[in-house]
């Protein structure tokens, strides 16, 4: 493991394993709900909040990595992404203007949420890693990522419960991804820290 893969893994296992639970619970409420007229709204609400929570665990990631000296300039950027578009999807909405009129623009900003975060999702697993499983995961997780970005952006016609469907499909594979890399850093660091232990025992 280099230097680099593990200061990342270290100051990072456990936001990748609370955003991986918070995704996967939302992608499941958006891509089963009801999508009709009077659920866009409460699905919407369900979106914002997720992304709020999602901005939130970044936050404190933030804090940790300034504490540990670690470099913490784009955990900060991702949080300020996410809790941008958690307040467009949240308090943007006028209870007396039609849902239509705003959905589309909110529709439009996950998308590119989703084209960011897949593009850099897909950088960081050519850049990061040395472990070819990680490396590979990050990857297609990053180019699924990127077709559901592509097909909410291009697909005007499937409707906006549709759309809100496809964030959900994201957030599930995001998800998975997010929390299955959380468990086998961890995994990663005590296997470490064992082989550690018992060179010293060794030494010994």
């Amino acid at each position: 493991m280099s230097k680099t893969t593990k200061k990342f893994i270290e100051s990072h296992w456990l936001t990748f394993a609370l955003k991986g639970a918070i995704s996967i619970v939302a992608g499941l409420c958006l891509m089963f709900a009801p999508t009709g007229d009077n659920s866009i709204s409460l699905l919407t609400q369900i979106a914002g909040w997720t992304m709020f929570g999602l901005a939130f665990i970044e936050v404190a990631n933030v804090i940790y990595r300034q504490s540990r000296s670690h470099n913490w300039g784009f955990p900060l950027v991702l949080g300020i992404i996410e809790l941008s578009i958690a307040i467009a999807l949240l308090w943007t909405f006028n209870p007396g203007m039609p849902t239509e009129d705003l959905i589309w623009v909110r529709i439009i900003l996950l998308a590119g949420y989703v084209l960011f975060a897949s593009v850099v999702t897909i950088l960081m697993g050519f850049m990061s890693f040395s472990n070819m499983t990680d490396r590979f995961m990050w990857i297609v997780n990053g180019m699924l990522g990127a077709i559901v970005s592509f097909v909410m952006f291009g697909g005007t016609e499937l409707g906006q419960g549709a759309h809100i469907q496809l964030f959900g499909t994201y957030l599930m594979i995001n998800g998975i991804t997010d929390l299955f890399f959380g468990i086998h850093s961890k995994d990663e660091i005590l296997a470490a820290k064992a082989a550690r232990k018992a060179a010293r025992k060794a030494k010994k």
